[in-house]
Protein backbone atom coordinates (compact mmCIF):
# COMPACT_ATOMS: atom_id res chain seq x y z
CA UNK A 1 0.00 0.00 0.00
CA UNK A 2 1.84 3.20 -0.77
CA UNK A 3 1.77 6.41 1.48
CA UNK A 4 -1.12 8.24 -0.43
CA UNK A 5 -3.74 4.97 -0.30
CA UNK A 6 -2.64 4.62 3.75
CA UNK A 7 -3.73 8.25 4.18
CA UNK A 8 -6.61 7.94 1.76
CA UNK A 9 -7.65 4.76 4.62
CA UNK A 10 -7.29 7.05 7.04
CA UNK A 11 -8.59 10.15 6.48
CA UNK A 12 -11.73 8.08 5.06
CA UNK A 13 -12.00 5.86 7.87
CA UNK A 14 -11.90 9.43 10.51
CA UNK A 15 -13.88 10.87 8.03
CA UNK A 16 -16.27 8.08 8.69
CA UNK A 17 -16.31 8.19 11.98
CA UNK A 18 -17.38 11.69 11.63
CA UNK A 19 -20.17 11.11 8.82
CA UNK A 20 -21.74 8.19 11.55
CA UNK A 21 -22.08 10.39 14.69
CA UNK A 22 -23.60 13.31 12.37
CA UNK A 23 -26.29 10.18 11.31
CA UNK A 24 -26.71 8.81 14.65
CA UNK A 25 -27.50 11.95 15.83
CA UNK A 26 -29.70 12.68 13.58
CA UNK A 27 -31.84 9.78 14.10
CA UNK A 28 -31.86 10.09 17.74
CA UNK A 29 -32.52 13.85 17.64
CA UNK A 30 -33.58 15.05 14.49
CA UNK A 31 -31.82 18.58 15.48
CA UNK A 32 -29.45 20.93 14.02
CA UNK A 33 -28.90 22.33 17.18
CA UNK A 34 -27.54 18.74 18.98
CA UNK A 35 -24.43 18.48 15.78
CA UNK A 36 -21.22 19.23 17.37
CA UNK A 37 -20.32 23.14 16.55
CA UNK A 38 -17.69 22.56 13.69
CA UNK A 39 -20.35 20.10 11.28
CA UNK A 40 -22.48 22.74 11.18
CA UNK A 41 -19.80 24.86 9.45
CA UNK A 42 -19.63 25.76 5.87
CA UNK A 43 -15.80 25.35 6.25
CA UNK A 44 -15.98 21.64 7.62
CA UNK A 45 -18.27 20.55 4.12
CA UNK A 46 -16.06 22.78 2.03
CA UNK A 47 -13.00 21.31 3.47
CA UNK A 48 -14.38 17.35 3.27
CA UNK A 49 -15.19 18.37 -0.32
CA UNK A 50 -11.81 19.53 -1.44
CA UNK A 51 -10.42 16.21 0.10
CA UNK A 52 -12.93 13.78 -1.14
CA UNK A 53 -11.66 15.84 -4.92
CA UNK A 54 -7.82 15.00 -3.92
CA UNK A 55 -7.22 18.78 -3.52
CA UNK A 56 -5.36 18.92 -0.41
CA UNK A 57 -4.31 22.28 -0.19
CA UNK A 58 -7.38 23.88 -0.44
CA UNK A 59 -9.02 21.35 2.08
CA UNK A 60 -6.20 22.08 4.53
CA UNK A 61 -6.82 25.33 4.54
CA UNK A 62 -10.42 24.92 5.29
CA UNK A 63 -10.23 22.56 7.77
CA UNK A 64 -7.85 24.98 9.54
CA UNK A 65 -10.45 27.41 10.17
CA UNK A 66 -12.41 24.55 11.28
CA UNK A 67 -10.00 24.75 13.94
CA UNK A 68 -9.78 27.76 14.90
CA UNK A 69 -13.03 27.97 15.16
CA UNK A 70 -13.79 24.96 17.20
CA UNK A 71 -10.66 23.55 18.70
CA UNK A 72 -11.68 20.80 20.59
CA UNK A 73 -12.84 18.76 17.76
CA UNK A 74 -10.64 15.61 17.28
CA UNK A 75 -11.60 14.31 14.58
CA UNK A 76 -11.21 17.84 12.50
CA UNK A 77 -7.67 17.88 13.94
CA UNK A 78 -6.68 14.51 12.86
CA UNK A 79 -7.96 15.23 9.50
CA UNK A 80 -6.22 18.41 9.56
CA UNK A 81 -2.77 16.85 10.86
CA UNK A 82 -2.68 13.79 8.44
CA UNK A 83 -3.06 16.72 5.08
CA UNK A 84 -0.23 19.06 6.87
CA UNK A 85 2.37 15.75 6.49
CA UNK A 86 0.43 15.41 2.66
CA UNK A 87 1.55 18.77 1.76
CA UNK A 88 5.34 18.85 2.98
CA UNK A 89 4.08 20.63 6.42
CA UNK A 90 5.67 17.08 8.88
CA UNK A 91 6.69 19.62 11.58
CA UNK A 92 3.18 21.41 11.98
CA UNK A 93 1.50 17.81 11.85
CA UNK A 94 3.69 16.65 14.33
CA UNK A 95 2.15 19.01 16.54
CA UNK A 96 -0.61 18.97 15.73
CA UNK A 97 -1.16 15.22 16.67
CA UNK A 98 1.47 15.15 19.55
CA UNK A 99 -1.39 18.16 21.39
CA UNK A 100 -3.99 15.86 20.37
CA UNK A 101 -2.77 12.94 22.28
CA UNK A 102 -1.98 15.42 25.19
CA UNK A 103 -5.85 16.15 25.47
CA UNK A 104 -7.54 13.93 28.32
CA UNK A 105 -11.38 13.99 26.56
CA UNK A 106 -9.74 11.22 23.79
CA UNK A 107 -12.02 7.84 23.33
CA UNK A 108 -9.94 4.81 23.18
CA UNK A 109 -10.21 4.91 19.36
CA UNK A 110 -9.23 8.50 19.01
CA UNK A 111 -5.87 8.15 20.71
CA UNK A 112 -4.76 5.13 18.86
CA UNK A 113 -5.82 6.66 15.63
CA UNK A 114 -3.60 10.04 16.85
CA UNK A 115 -0.96 8.03 17.36
CA UNK A 116 -1.23 5.98 14.54
CA UNK A 117 -1.04 9.38 12.29
CA UNK A 118 1.87 10.81 14.65
CA UNK A 119 4.62 7.57 13.42
CA UNK A 120 3.57 8.20 9.78
CA UNK A 121 4.53 12.03 11.11
CA UNK A 122 7.59 10.70 12.38
CA UNK A 123 8.40 8.20 10.02
CA UNK A 124 7.91 10.56 7.29
CA UNK A 125 10.47 13.06 8.76
CA UNK A 126 13.00 10.61 8.77
CA UNK A 127 12.87 9.87 12.64
CA UNK A 128 12.85 6.30 12.92
CA UNK A 129 13.26 5.50 16.21
CA UNK A 130 10.55 7.70 17.01
CA UNK A 131 8.06 6.10 14.58
CA UNK A 132 8.78 2.58 15.65
CA UNK A 133 7.61 3.62 19.26
CA UNK A 134 4.72 5.01 17.57
CA UNK A 135 3.72 2.15 15.84
CA UNK A 136 4.49 -0.35 18.93
CA UNK A 137 2.43 1.65 21.55
CA UNK A 138 -0.37 1.80 18.67
CA UNK A 139 -0.08 -1.64 18.69
CA UNK A 140 -0.11 -2.49 22.22
CA UNK A 141 -3.57 -0.87 22.34
CA UNK A 142 -4.66 -2.70 18.88
CA UNK A 143 -2.47 -5.45 17.73
CA UNK A 144 -4.82 -5.90 14.76
CA UNK A 145 -4.50 -1.66 14.07
CA UNK A 146 -3.54 -2.00 9.96
CA UNK A 147 -2.18 1.74 10.09
CA UNK A 148 0.70 0.86 12.41
CA UNK A 149 1.23 -2.62 10.96
CA UNK A 150 1.39 -1.04 7.46
CA UNK A 151 3.80 1.38 8.78
CA UNK A 152 5.94 -0.84 10.58
CA UNK A 153 5.89 -3.07 7.28
CA UNK A 154 7.62 0.13 5.20
CA UNK A 155 9.99 0.77 8.17
CA UNK A 156 11.05 -2.28 7.70
CA UNK A 157 11.22 -2.21 4.20
CA UNK A 158 13.79 0.86 4.03
CA UNK A 159 15.86 -0.56 6.83
CA UNK A 160 16.08 -3.93 4.59
CA UNK A 161 15.10 -5.92 7.54
CA UNK A 162 13.76 -8.35 5.22
CA UNK A 163 12.53 -10.90 7.37
CA UNK A 164 10.28 -8.22 9.48
CA UNK A 165 8.94 -7.29 6.51
CA UNK A 166 7.71 -10.74 5.65
CA UNK A 167 6.41 -11.94 8.97
CA UNK A 168 4.07 -8.18 8.96
CA UNK A 169 3.16 -8.63 5.27
CA UNK A 170 2.00 -12.06 5.81
CA UNK A 171 -0.18 -10.94 8.53
CA UNK A 172 -1.55 -7.95 6.64
CA UNK A 173 -2.27 -10.41 4.09
CA UNK A 174 -4.37 -12.36 6.75
CA UNK A 175 -6.03 -9.55 8.66
CA UNK A 176 -7.14 -8.02 5.28
CA UNK A 177 -7.89 -11.19 3.75
CA UNK A 178 -5.97 -10.29 0.08
CA UNK A 179 -3.83 -11.54 -1.72
CA UNK A 180 -0.10 -10.66 -1.46
CA UNK A 181 1.71 -13.79 -2.38
CA UNK A 182 4.09 -10.97 -5.30
CA UNK A 183 5.36 -8.72 -2.82
CA UNK A 184 5.46 -11.85 -0.13
CA UNK A 185 7.68 -13.31 -3.08
CA UNK A 186 9.98 -10.48 -3.40
CA UNK A 187 10.48 -10.09 0.24
CA UNK A 188 11.16 -14.04 -0.05
CA UNK A 189 14.02 -13.10 -3.09
CA UNK A 190 15.55 -10.41 -0.97
CA UNK A 191 15.94 -12.45 1.82
CA UNK A 192 17.74 -14.90 -0.45
CA UNK A 193 19.75 -12.13 -1.83
CA UNK A 194 21.05 -12.19 1.74
CA UNK A 195 22.11 -14.63 2.15
CA UNK A 196 24.04 -14.72 -1.23
CA UNK A 197 26.06 -11.96 0.00
CA UNK A 198 26.62 -13.88 3.31
CA UNK A 199 27.54 -17.01 1.60
CA UNK A 200 24.59 -19.28 2.22
CA UNK A 201 23.80 -20.33 -1.13
CA UNK A 202 21.94 -23.39 0.15
CA UNK A 203 19.64 -20.55 1.98
CA UNK A 204 19.83 -18.70 -0.71
CA UNK A 205 18.12 -21.26 -3.02
CA UNK A 206 15.51 -22.06 -0.63
CA UNK A 207 14.62 -18.50 -0.15
CA UNK A 208 14.61 -18.49 -4.06
CA UNK A 209 12.56 -21.64 -4.88
CA UNK A 210 9.50 -20.52 -1.92
CA UNK A 211 9.40 -16.75 -3.58
CA UNK A 212 8.29 -18.59 -7.32
CA UNK A 213 6.14 -20.93 -5.19
CA UNK A 214 4.41 -17.96 -3.96
CA UNK A 215 4.32 -15.88 -7.63
CA UNK A 216 5.71 -17.08 -10.76
CA UNK A 217 6.10 -13.55 -11.86
CA UNK A 218 9.20 -12.70 -9.21
CA UNK A 219 11.76 -12.67 -11.99
CA UNK A 220 14.55 -11.55 -9.46
CA UNK A 221 14.25 -15.21 -8.34
CA UNK A 222 14.80 -17.19 -10.84
CA UNK A 223 18.26 -14.73 -12.20
CA UNK A 224 19.35 -15.61 -8.77
CA UNK A 225 18.97 -19.61 -9.24
CA UNK A 226 20.78 -19.17 -12.45
CA UNK A 227 23.52 -17.57 -10.71
CA UNK A 228 23.86 -20.06 -8.35
CA UNK A 229 23.70 -22.85 -10.83
CA UNK A 230 26.53 -20.86 -13.85
CA UNK A 231 29.64 -22.28 -12.44
CA UNK A 232 28.32 -25.78 -11.96
CA UNK A 233 25.59 -26.12 -14.28
CA UNK A 234 26.07 -23.74 -17.31
CA UNK A 235 23.31 -25.91 -18.84
CA UNK A 236 20.78 -26.14 -15.84
CA UNK A 237 20.96 -22.55 -15.27
CA UNK A 238 20.27 -21.78 -19.22
CA UNK A 239 17.05 -23.87 -18.41
CA UNK A 240 16.10 -21.83 -15.49
CA UNK A 241 16.43 -18.51 -17.29
CA UNK A 242 14.18 -19.63 -20.56
CA UNK A 243 11.83 -20.94 -18.27
CA UNK A 244 12.30 -16.84 -17.15
CA UNK A 245 11.25 -15.31 -19.99
CA UNK A 246 8.63 -17.56 -20.92
CA UNK A 247 6.57 -16.66 -17.45
CA UNK A 248 7.89 -12.64 -18.01
CA UNK A 249 8.54 -12.42 -21.59
CA UNK A 250 8.86 -8.37 -21.16
CA UNK A 251 11.75 -8.93 -18.49
CA UNK A 252 13.62 -11.35 -20.80
CA UNK A 253 16.32 -8.49 -21.62
CA UNK A 254 17.03 -8.68 -17.78
CA UNK A 255 17.90 -12.61 -18.66
CA UNK A 256 20.16 -12.42 -21.64
CA UNK A 257 23.55 -11.44 -20.52
CA UNK A 258 23.12 -14.11 -18.04
CA UNK A 259 22.30 -16.64 -20.61
CA UNK A 260 24.57 -15.87 -23.37
CA UNK A 261 27.12 -16.98 -20.63
CA UNK A 262 25.26 -19.94 -19.46
CA UNK A 263 24.99 -20.92 -23.68
CA UNK A 264 28.55 -20.36 -24.13
CA UNK A 265 29.68 -22.01 -20.83
CA UNK A 266 27.54 -25.15 -21.89
CA UNK A 267 29.27 -25.37 -25.52
CA UNK A 268 26.01 -24.15 -27.16
CA UNK A 269 26.76 -20.08 -28.18
CA UNK A 270 24.18 -20.62 -31.20
CA UNK A 271 21.34 -21.16 -28.48
CA UNK A 272 21.40 -17.45 -27.55
CA UNK A 273 21.29 -15.95 -31.52
CA UNK A 274 18.07 -18.40 -31.66
CA UNK A 275 16.26 -17.28 -28.81
CA UNK A 276 16.73 -13.28 -30.04
CA UNK A 277 15.48 -14.08 -33.18
CA UNK A 278 12.30 -15.55 -31.81
CA UNK A 279 11.87 -12.63 -29.34
CA UNK A 280 12.23 -10.25 -32.51
CA UNK A 281 10.01 -12.21 -34.52
CA UNK A 282 7.61 -12.13 -31.52
CA UNK A 283 7.63 -8.31 -30.79
CA UNK A 284 9.46 -6.71 -34.03
CA UNK A 285 9.73 -3.40 -31.74
CA UNK A 286 11.76 -5.87 -28.81
CA UNK A 287 15.18 -3.29 -29.27
CA UNK A 288 16.80 -4.94 -26.55
CA UNK A 289 16.88 -8.36 -28.73
CA UNK A 290 18.52 -7.01 -31.30
CA UNK A 291 20.88 -5.41 -29.56
CA UNK A 292 22.00 -8.07 -27.94
CA UNK A 293 22.01 -10.14 -31.28
CA UNK A 294 24.18 -7.72 -32.49
CA UNK A 295 26.62 -7.66 -29.60
CA UNK A 296 27.08 -11.75 -30.04
CA UNK A 297 27.32 -10.92 -33.95
CA UNK A 298 29.75 -8.68 -33.24
CA UNK A 299 31.61 -10.65 -30.87
CA UNK A 300 31.56 -13.32 -34.18
CA UNK A 301 33.16 -10.84 -36.81
CA UNK A 302 30.36 -10.57 -38.37
CA UNK A 303 29.96 -6.61 -38.18
CA UNK A 304 27.38 -5.74 -41.42
CA UNK A 305 24.94 -8.09 -39.96
CA UNK A 306 25.46 -6.36 -36.51
CA UNK A 307 25.06 -2.94 -37.67
CA UNK A 308 21.86 -3.86 -40.00
CA UNK A 309 20.43 -5.25 -36.97
CA UNK A 310 21.06 -2.07 -34.84
CA UNK A 311 19.83 0.05 -37.96
CA UNK A 312 16.49 -1.49 -38.09
CA UNK A 313 16.68 -0.98 -34.21
CA UNK A 314 17.34 2.23 -35.12
CA UNK A 315 13.97 2.79 -37.04
CA UNK A 316 11.59 1.43 -34.74
CA UNK A 317 13.05 2.76 -31.55
CA UNK A 318 15.03 6.44 -32.40
CA UNK A 319 14.11 7.80 -28.85
CA UNK A 320 16.62 4.93 -27.02
CA UNK A 321 20.31 6.15 -26.71
CA UNK A 322 21.92 2.91 -26.00
CA UNK A 323 21.39 1.88 -29.56
CA UNK A 324 22.67 4.42 -31.24
CA UNK A 325 25.72 3.92 -29.04
CA UNK A 326 25.78 0.81 -29.83
CA UNK A 327 25.80 1.80 -33.56
CA UNK A 328 28.25 4.28 -33.50
CA UNK A 329 30.38 1.64 -31.99
CA UNK A 330 29.57 -0.24 -35.00
CA UNK A 331 30.31 2.48 -37.44
CA UNK A 332 33.47 2.58 -35.94
CA UNK A 333 34.41 -0.26 -35.77
CA UNK A 334 33.83 -0.97 -39.68
CA UNK A 335 35.61 2.77 -40.19
CA UNK A 336 33.64 3.42 -43.63
CA UNK A 337 31.14 5.81 -44.49
CA UNK A 338 28.65 5.32 -46.51
CA UNK A 339 24.48 4.46 -47.22
CA UNK A 340 24.41 2.81 -44.07
CA UNK A 341 25.83 5.88 -41.78
CA UNK A 342 23.84 8.29 -43.80
CA UNK A 343 20.26 6.37 -42.65
CA UNK A 344 21.26 6.12 -39.45
CA UNK A 345 21.87 10.12 -39.55
CA UNK A 346 18.94 10.63 -41.20
CA UNK A 347 16.53 8.66 -38.39
CA UNK A 348 18.64 10.11 -35.88
CA UNK A 349 17.96 13.71 -36.82
CA UNK A 350 14.75 13.44 -35.63
CA UNK A 351 14.79 11.42 -32.34
CA UNK A 352 13.88 12.23 -28.98
CA UNK A 353 16.84 10.94 -26.88
CA UNK A 354 15.93 9.48 -23.19
CA UNK A 355 18.45 7.71 -20.66
CA UNK A 356 15.82 6.26 -17.91
CA UNK A 357 12.80 4.32 -20.72
CA UNK A 358 11.57 2.84 -17.01
CA UNK A 359 8.93 4.07 -15.35
CA UNK A 360 6.78 3.40 -12.39
CA UNK A 361 3.15 2.54 -13.43
CA UNK A 362 2.29 3.52 -9.38
CA UNK A 363 3.98 6.65 -9.41
CA UNK A 364 5.31 8.14 -12.49
CA UNK A 365 8.71 7.46 -11.40
CA UNK A 366 11.90 7.27 -14.06
CA UNK A 367 14.84 5.15 -13.61
CA UNK A 368 17.70 3.98 -15.74
CA UNK A 369 17.56 0.45 -14.98
CA UNK A 370 14.60 -2.12 -14.10
CA UNK A 371 13.89 -1.80 -10.01
CA UNK A 372 11.96 -4.37 -8.04
CA UNK A 373 10.35 -1.61 -5.59
CA UNK A 374 10.11 1.95 -6.21
CA UNK A 375 12.06 4.29 -4.24
CA UNK A 376 9.37 6.99 -4.54
CA UNK A 377 6.50 5.14 -3.82
CA UNK A 378 7.81 2.10 -1.96
CA UNK A 379 5.30 -0.40 -4.34
CA UNK A 380 6.94 -3.97 -5.53
CA UNK A 381 6.62 -4.92 -9.20
CA UNK A 382 5.50 -1.67 -10.81
CA UNK A 383 8.56 -0.57 -12.94
CA UNK A 384 7.67 -0.90 -17.08
CA UNK A 385 9.38 0.01 -20.03
CA UNK A 386 7.98 3.44 -21.38
CA UNK A 387 8.15 2.65 -25.43
CA UNK A 388 7.83 6.05 -27.47
CA UNK A 389 7.30 6.01 -31.26
CA UNK A 390 9.35 6.85 -34.30
CA UNK A 391 9.11 10.65 -34.58
CA UNK A 392 6.95 11.46 -37.24
CA UNK A 393 6.53 14.92 -39.26
CA UNK A 394 9.72 16.67 -38.44
CA UNK A 395 11.20 18.85 -41.26
CA UNK A 396 14.47 18.03 -41.59
CA UNK A 397 16.74 21.24 -42.32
Amino acid sequence: MTDSALLAVLLAAVAGVAAGRVWAQALRRGDVRDRAPFRTSTHYTQGLHYLTAGQTDLASSELNKVGRDDPTAPEVLLILGNLLRETGQVERAIQVHQQLLARTDLTRAESVHARACLGMDFRKAGFLDRATTAFEEVLSLDPRNLHALTGMLKLHEEQRHWGEAYELQTRLARLRKSDDSLVLGFLQCKLGEEAVLAGQPEVADKAFRTALSLDARVFPARLGIADLLLPRDPAAAARVLEKAIEAVPERAYLAFDRLARAYAAAGEPSRFAALCERLIANDPRDWRARLALARQLASEGRLDEALGLLLRAVEANPQVLEIHLESWRMLRRLGTRGPGLDVYISTAESAVFYRDPHICTACRYRADAMLWRCPHCHEWNTFVEERIGAATGVTRS
